[in-house]
C-alpha cells in the first residue's frame, strides 16, 4: 500500500484555497437552464467543487475533516471517497477551505455542512451556518 507524503498544513491550506477560487472563479454564473441547488440534497466535497458552477445560494455537503485551525474559525474538507481511497486525510486532490464558527470537529470525522461560497477577508471560503457529524454505516 502506498503512502502519501503528509505536506505542512500551510501548503495545504494555500493550495486547497487556490483550488478552491480558480474553480469558483470560471463559474460567476448561472449558465441559462442551470438552477440553484437545495440545502435538501448533500453533495460530496469533490461535486461541488468540480460543479460549483450549479451550486449557488444554500447548499449542504458532506465530507471528512481534513484539517483544524480554530484560531481561524476555519476546518478543511475531503471528499469521503479520498479517504476511503487513499486511507490518510493528506492526499486528496480537492480540499474545501470551510469557515465554521461553533464547536470544532476532529480530523477524520465524517460531517455535513450547510451553507454557501462567500468571501471572507478577501479569501474565498464555503462559509458554514449548520454543521453536523454523521454517523459512518
Amino acid at each position: 500500500m502506498q503512502r502519501c507524503a503528509k505536506p505542512n498544513t500551510f501548503s495545504v491550506i494555500t493550495a486547497m484555497t487556490i483550488a478552491f477560487l480558480v474553480v469558483f472563479s470560471l463559474s460567476q454564473g448561472l449558465q441559462a437552464g442551470e438552477v440553484a441547488a437545495s440545502p435538501k440534497k448533500v453533495l460530496g466535497v469533490d461535486d461541488f467543487m468540480k460543479n460549483v458552477d450549479r451550486y449557488k445560494g444554500k447548499v449542504s455537503l458532506e465530507g471528512v475533516v481534513s484539517a483544524v485551525t480554530p484560531e481561524q474559525q476555519a476546518i478543511s474538507l475531503i471528499d469521503s471517497g479520498e479517504l476511503q481511497a487513499c486511507g490518510v486525510t493528506t492526499c486528496a486532490q480537492l480540499t474545501l477551505p470551510v469557515q465554521w464558527r461553533g464547536p470544532m470537529p476532529a480530523v477524520r470525522d465524517l460531517v455535513r455542512v450547510e451553507g454557501q461560497a462567500q468571501e471572507v477577508q478577501g479569501k474565498l471560503m464555503f462559509v458554514a451556518e449548520k454543521l453536523e457529524k454523521v454517523t459512518r454505516p
